[in-house]
């Protein structure tokens, strides 16, 4: 069994982050860490347009100056080695990246504007190749993940191509955004139902001949995801688009942008939950970022409907879906040729999948009600990104956003993500690092 300080499965922009403060850790003699990066498709997968309800070609929600090692504030964490690791992050910067593919005068010559999906997975390939240092890449599914016989590392099971391996960790790092959210509708139109993470030889049972209309279900970056790509894919299509609240873009105030690259500003973790939430809805979860809503806005083929959809039928003429919604102005109903389901994915979902139950029992033993907890309630996640009470550390950033900061379930800080996440380990591990005091 190969024995590891810590596993990530994905290899996407989170990985990116852990890996290259690895690597840089490591490369200047501040720790000697073993880290395994597991991924299941390819990396940067969800950026690269080639899985899932996405071209590549959506603009970046964020600029990608904000990039892996974003905000460069690692003295925070780390003190005077903190600003060392900063400095050597130089080579893995967005820029750094654009230099090399020669495209840098380019970009910024004609205003830095935003790049698109694919461009960012570029760079995060990128980055994954240079981040050598104690990195390790394996290309398979994981299938189950438990608990050594001691309860103190984890036990990754993965499916290679050429059979199965078994890797341990001291700690685990889960990214991804998880499994499409339910969307109960009736088996005779199962054909007709898309989902977030529907395969791209699916979205060919839309015809490409001939006007069709299809339904968006959700109010965020999946929905507009979904519209830009289908927009793009059948031009002929009619889009309506379902969303519980009013089209909202993103907010983009220096506020807002502070707070998502370091929550420690306004305290974040002292807000009350209802203040915090209302934050995470009105600028990460149920907008739209600006210039994709902009690109539809004046579509006469896109409109928006306020409604919260509850079934999803046969048509009347069985040709076509039926959907039941919750208006403003009570129940009322629409008939559709297809539906997409973009209301969001659900990490605990995936979370199931992965642990057998004894595991999820001692989970929720040491930790408390995680999957079935009452509606509403907080994941409770600490400053490490890790689920509290859990021993050996399972780090989940995807559900970090409400209990410490709504950058760590997104790109708004990859840099203090993995500062947070390396924290406990850098500091056991290097001696440079024992006498490590917090810069205010």
């Amino acid at each position: 069994m190969a024995e590891h300080d810590l596993i990530i499965v994905g290899a996407g922009a989170k990985a990116a982050g852990i890996a290259t403060k690895v690597h840089i850790a490591n490369s200047l003699g501040l720790a000697d860490l073993s880290v395994k990066v597991i991924e299941g498709t390819e990396v940067a997968a969800s950026w690269k347009g080639r899985n899932g309800m996405t071209s590549g070609e959506e603009p970046l929600a964020v600029t990608p100056i904000k990039d892996i090692g974003f905000p460069y504030q690692s003295h925070i964490e780390f003190g005077e080695a903190g600003e060392a690791i900063d400095a050597a992050l130089a080579q893995f910067t967005w820029q750094q990246h654009m230099i090399s593919k020669r495209r840098y005068a380019r970009w910024v010559d004609a205003g830095s504007p935003p790049v698109r999906h694919r461009d960012y997975g570029e760079y995060l390939t990128w980055v994954l190749s240079r981040a050598t240092e104690g990195i390790e890449h394996l290309s398979g599914r994981v299938t189950q993940v438990r608990l050594d016989e001691a309860g103190e590392r984890w036990v990754v099971e993965v499916e290679e191509d050429g059979g199965t391996s078994t890797h341990s960790g001291g700690a685990l790092v889960l990214t991804g955004p998880g499994i499409h959210r339910a969307f109960p509708h009736e088996p005779a139109v199962a054909d007709r139902v898309f989902h977030c993470d529907s395969k791209r030889e699916e979205f060919a049972r839309i015809p490409a001949e001939g006007e069709c209309d299809v339904a968006i279900v959700g109010g965020g970056e999946s929905a507009l995801s979904a519209t830009m790509f289908l927009r793009g894919m059948r031009p002929r299509c009619r889009f309506t688009i379902y969303t519980p609240l009013l089209p909202m873009s993103r907010g983009e105030s220096f506020l807002e942008n502070r707070v998502f690259s370091n929550p420690d500003a306004v305290e974040w973790e002292s807000l009350d939950l209802q203040t915090r939430r209302d934050f995470v809805k009105h600028s990460d979860r149920g907008v739209f970022d600006p210039p994709s809503l902009a690109a539809i806005a004046y579509d006469d083929r896109c409109r928006f409907v306020t409604g919260r959809v509850t079934d999803v039928g046969a048509a009347s003429g069985g040709e076509g879906v039926r959907l039941e919604f919750a208006s403003p102005e009570g129940t009322a109903s629409a008939e559709h040729d297809f539906v997409a389901n973009c209301t969001g994915f659900d990490l605990l979902a995936q979370l199931r999948t992965l642990f057998p139950a004894t595991v999820r029992e001692e989970i929720e033993r040491r930790s408390g009600p995680l999957w079935d907890r009452p509606a509403g309630s907080e994941v409770p996640v600490g400053r490490n990104l890790e689920l509290l009470g859990m021993r050996p550390r399972l780090h989940i950033p995807g559900l970090a956003g409400l209990s410490q900061g709504p950058g760590f379930a997104n790109l708004g800080a990859l840099g203090l993500l993995s500062n947070r996440v390396l924290q406990p380990l850098l500091i056991a591990d290097s001696e440079l690092l024992d006498s490590y005091k917090p810069v205010a």
